[in-house]
């Protein structure tokens, strides 16, 4: 018992956190805190120096180890060396102008607005101009005076050293291995969805399509490491092959899954459908041996052949089966495969057609507006703490881009930090002046802080307002008071960048998602015809798998502008928003069975291809779905369209049925495309 909970656990964690990535990242940054810590502070007292040097130097080895987001390790490396030089400047610049009194608060704008204007040159200007920005703010923060330049100099210098030897020596990062993680994850996510699929007693539908959601974006985190690394060195075989090989596992899954959702769960499966799904279990153990999987190969390949291929069971047999092959192939490949070079794919940022700017010089003015105000209300509330409010109105443009989620991460942080004040005055409470458990929960809160910060905004500013609050206690500086101004700089902060965000270049969330729906619609749109061209002429070369992880991509984009009009103010922006992000989450799986017949069709002979009147159906059927699609993209965009008076079928049923001998490509291609009308169909009834 206990070892099926662990195995559980394991699996849950395993699935949650693919790859353990969130995992790793966390646990990067908190050791070289307390790497940091354990150096600094100590060597700070030794010449005399106060505990804000050995702080500054925390910080900024924690910055480093968070923000340099490089692709390749040469290129992380070299730009955490570059860090020193933005920090340094940031300190003795604030240093300098702090002697000046106001003057301060517009170097600490202009350095705002610079950090977001180099974001324009990609991960490593976001990472110079994040750590330019946190040192400047923490020089203000830790009253920094000219004439600790020299060692908060040296500070820095040490903290990125720190940085740099955890990233390199103490945990560098092993591809390889996060690459069997990822795949790990796979194999326990398709577990995972196929387990709801299975469970005739209870049909969970809403946990199925989340499961299969946790099944695709485990699929584009390999996509996303295929980006940053050469499989052909690291593992003998190719990017192409092994992106083909996820892809074919990932659509086979998806299809099995809807094929054992449409059997009648009064009915008990066939004794070959039940064969078949057993050895896709054996398949999808981590640790398999060769033995084993021969034995799943033989036995779904037995179960195939021995099911009725007209029936919806045999339908589900034969889909395990080719799942069992996609996942032996999977096991496999890695010592089998020859190289090949894949190009990167690179995504450019281009002008914003509305204004003519680039988007990061948009946002740069909008924080340069932003936290100007926010720091004439700063100061308003507090004098000696206004950099909170101009903290805060930084903070809630990074990573958004709309009014909507603007709105959304000023809520999040507020809620955050009125839940770490309350969290940080017990804590405070209980742990009073024993500055050993301070730095062990300042640590634990940085742990915590970057492993969550992706799973929710407010966990992130929950955890950094309780670290704060040690931080106070570490200098001697805390009480309620200090903390109780946290909480109204912040919403003031968060007020002024809500308006910012409305009222200078203003982004709509609604145009922003239709402008996404758009995107998305146009490479399905594509995706249709490369899949019918390579299906009607097979044994052709196909760029169908590079094609979909574009499709990915753009539901990805679509899903995140979507995200702020599923919280709207009305139950009817809601109920609209999440109905129109699930009806495409649905139509990107059929148009994943689509390539894959494409994909399948490219494998073929060429001298295999469908008849000339088959061929004909595919392709008026093709265009019955595009036109369908067109309309969908009218609709959303605010003209009116007459609603479909019945969702059918595609044209070419008839035709696949009338010929007995139409190749499986043909027959997927029918399916899928009947299955895109219908769902397609369904958007345009209430959009």
């Amino acid at each position: 018992m206990v070892v099926r909970l662990l195995s559980e656990a394991g699996r849950f964690l395993t699935v949650s956190d693919p790859g353990r990535l969130r995992l790793r990242s966390a646990t990067t940054t908190t050791v070289t805190v307390i790497l940091a810590i354990a150096i600094l502070i100590p060597g700070s007292r030794s010449i005399g120096q106060p505990i804000t040097v050995a702080m500054l130097g925390t910080v900024v080895a924690m910055q480093s180890s968070a923000a340099v987001k490089d692709k390749d390790q040469r290129s992380r490396v070299i730009t955490t060396l570059l860090l020193v030089f933005p920090a340094a400047g940031a300190v003795s610049l604030s240093a300098v102008l702090s002697e000046f009194g106001k003057i301060a608060d517009v170097g600490f704008i202009v350095v705002l607005f610079v950090a977001v204007w180099v974001r324009r040159y990609g991960p490593r200007g976001t990472a110079l101009g994040m750590v330019a920005f946190i040192c400047y703010f923490f020089a203000l923060f830790l009253r920094a005076t000219p004439d600790q330049i020299p060692i908060l100099a040296v500070s820095i210098v040490v903290g990125v050293a720190i940085s740099l030897l955890v990233r390199t020596v103490i945990l560098p990062e092993r591809p390889s291995l996060e690459l069997r993680r990822l795949v790990r994850a796979l194999r326990a996510a398709s577990i995972d969805v196929l387990e709801v699929a299975s469970n005739r007693a209870d049909r969970n539908l809403p946990l199925l399509r989340k499961r299969l959601d946790k099944l695709g974006s485990t699929a584009l985190m390999i996509d996303d490491w295929l980006d940053r690394n050469d499989a052909a060195q690291l593992l003998s075989v190719t990017n192409s092959d092994l992106s083909l090989r996820i892809f074919d596992a990932q659509i086979a899954t998806e299809q099995l899954v809807s094929a054992l959702w449409a059997l009648d769960p009064e009915k008990p499966w066939p004794k070959s459908l039940g064969q078949a799904t057993t050895a896709l279990g054996s398949c999808l153990q981590n640790r398999p041996s060769d033995d084993q999987l021969r034995a799943a190969r033989r036995l779904a390949a037995a179960a195939a052949d021995k099911s009725d291929p007209s029936t919806r069971a045999g339908i589900a047999t034969t889909v395990a089966m080719r799942a069992v092959q996609a996942h032996i192939a999977i096991h496999h490949i890695t010592s089998n495969a020859l190289r090949i070079d894949s190009e990167p794919r690179e995504k450019a940022e281009v002008d914003d057609e509305a204004t003519g700017l680039n988007p990061s010089t948009k946002a740069a003015v909008q924080v340069a507006v932003a936290t100007s105000a926010a720091t004439i209300l700063g100061e308003i509330i507090s004098p000696d703490r206004w950099y909170w409010a101009v903290l805060t109105a930084f903070l809630v443009f990074t990573g958004a881009s709309t009014r909507g989620e603007i709105l959304s991460r000023a809520g999040h942080r507020v809620v955050g930090t009125i839940a770490g004040v309350l969290a940080g005055v017990v804590l405070s409470a209980l742990v009073g002046n024993n500055q050993p458990v301070q730095v062990v929960l300042l640590v634990v809160c940085v742990f915590f802080a970057f492993y969550l910060v992706t799973v929710a905004y407010a966990l992130l500013s929950f955890f950094i307002t309780v670290m704060l609050a040690m931080l106070y206690g570490l200098l001697g500086t805390f009480s309620i008071g200090v903390l109780e101004l946290r909480i109204y700089e912040t919403a003031a902060g968060g007020l002024v960048g809500i308006a910012s965000a409305y009222f200078i270049f203003s982004t709509g969330t609604r145009s922003t998602m239709t402008s996404k729906v758009d995107d998305y619609l146009d490479q399905m749109t594509s995706i249709i015809d490369s899949s019918i061209a390579s299906v009607v002429e097979p044994g052709t070369e196909t760029h169908l798998v590079t094609d979909m992880r574009k499709l990915d991509n753009a539901l990805k984009d679509l899903v995140a502008a979507g995200k702020p009009l599923e919280l709207g103010p009305t139950a009817r922006t809601r109920r609209g928003a999440k109905r129109l992000l699930r009806i495409m989450t649905v139509s990107n799986r059929s148009s994943h069975a689509l390539a894959r017949a494409g994909v399948g069709a490219s494998r073929a002979d060429p001298d295999t291809g469908p008849s000339e009147a088959t061929a004909e159906a595919l392709k008026e059927a093709a265009e019955v779905a595009k036109a369908i699609i067109a309309d969908v993209k009218r609709a959303i965009s605010g003209e009116h369209v007459e609603p479909p008076e019945k969702l059918t079928e595609t044209s070419a049923t008839d035709v696949m049925l009338s010929s007995p001998t139409t190749s499986g490509p043909v027959r997927s291609a029918v399916r899928s495309l009947g299955t895109l009308n219908r769902t397609m169909g369904e958007a345009l009834t209430r959009v």
